[in-house]
């Protein structure tokens, strides 16, 4: 695996309905597998890789949560809103960076235990309450940073020897699966779509244009999902678990995915040695939600890579769901020809 590009996906700023930084890599990368790649209104790069088949969309989102600047104060403080689900928790007392004039990193102002009225509180303030400290002079940050900046998690990407730990996983994984599944260079059984979605985390609005404009056959939604085998947490809730490879989702909050389309997914996943695992829940959302119900709608499943600690700065995936991620779409890509063969438009 390239894990240098993975890195780079990671690092890069790409905040909802400012995913350029992501966008101009994804644009670079997807220019290996073809020359027709174009950009829609709202802001989704869109690559068509042509083939004889079923319409295959293979989408993965640009943006990542973050934050937006709704005021600055007379001393140089930052108020900033939340740009898709954060929890105040693991918001307060982070550095993040402002993409103002200049990118500019502060942190989160953290109140000390000894001069705090509320020591004994153990619930963090809300996003919106707390303050953006630049470490500037008021007229120094008014000069760099303005109302409507973006920003983002300021945590550089590591490397153990058996996972990944980086702000953005959630979904720079997907994008990175869908490129190396591609890098190993599949037989193509189908007329094949690579979409880079926008503003997944804030309403799956990208998506929701997708498929009335490419009309697929089907599509899957490939992303890092929720794992929560961590201590403290009961079997039963634990969701997707790190280590037993990629999630294959056939319910959530809003989806009841295509239940053939996902049971091809999963018997290539067995036909080809791929471990996986399937998760029912009623939490969360990808964007196959959007794209199962938007124009005529279409058979839509969801493949994730398992990630934990989703949404902070700090989110955990192991190598090995990866790789056995980016095996299983490889293998979809090439054999869901003759699955298409038997699901007629």
């Amino acid at each position: 695996m390239d894990l240098d590009l993975l890195k780079k996906l990671c690092e890069a700023p790409g905040l909802p309905g400012h995913e350029g930084p992501v966008k101009e890599i994804i644009r670079e990368v997807f220019a290996e597998f073809t020359g027709e790649i174009k950009e829609d209104a709202l802001g989704n790069i869109i690559a068509h890789v042509p083939g004889k088949g079923p319409r295959l969309v293979v989408d993965a989102h640009t943006d990542e949560v973050g934050f937006m600047v709704s005021h600055i104060d007379n001393k140089g403080f930052l108020h900033v809103i939340p740009l898709g689900g954060m929890d105040p928790r693991v918001f307060y007392a982070q550095r993040i960076t402002v993409w103002g004039r200049k990118p500019v990193t502060g942190t989160v102002a953290a109140i000390p235990p000894h001069v705090s009225r509320n020591a004994n509180n153990k619930e963090a303030p809300e996003v919106e309450d707390c303050v953006v400290d630049l470490g500037l002079s008021a007229d120094k940050v008014k000069d760099l940073v303005r109302v409507g900046d973006v920003a983002s998690f300021c945590y550089p990407f590591e490397e153990t020897e058996d996972a990944l730990i980086s702000k953005a996983i959630d979904d720079r994984v997907g994008l990175f699966v869908m490129i190396e599944a591609l890098r190993k260079k599949p037989k193509l059984s189908c007329d094949l779509y690579l979409t880079a979605s926008c503003q997944e985390e804030v309403g799956l609005r990208g998506a929701h244009v997708l498929v009335p404009a490419i009309e697929p056959d089907f599509a899957i939604a490939i992303e890092g999902t929720v794992a929560m085998d961590v201590p403290g947490v009961s079997e039963h809730k634990t969701l997707a678990n790190t280590g037993k490879g990629p999630e294959v989702r056939l319910s959530d909050r809003f989806l009841v995915a295509h239940r053939p389309f996902s049971d091809f997914i999963m018997k290539t996943a067995e036909s080809k040695n791929i471990p996986y695992q399937i998760t029912v829940k009623k939490a969360g959302s990808t964007n196959a939600t959007a794209m199962q119900v938007t124009g005529k709608g279409t058979r839509a499943a969801s493949v994730s890579v398992p990630v934990r600690y989703l949404h902070s700065p700090s989110c955990l995936a192991f190598k090995s769901d990866i790789g056995h991620t980016i095996e299983l779409v490889h293998a979809v890509i090439e054999n869901i020809g003759d699955f298409g063969k038997a699901s007629p438009r």
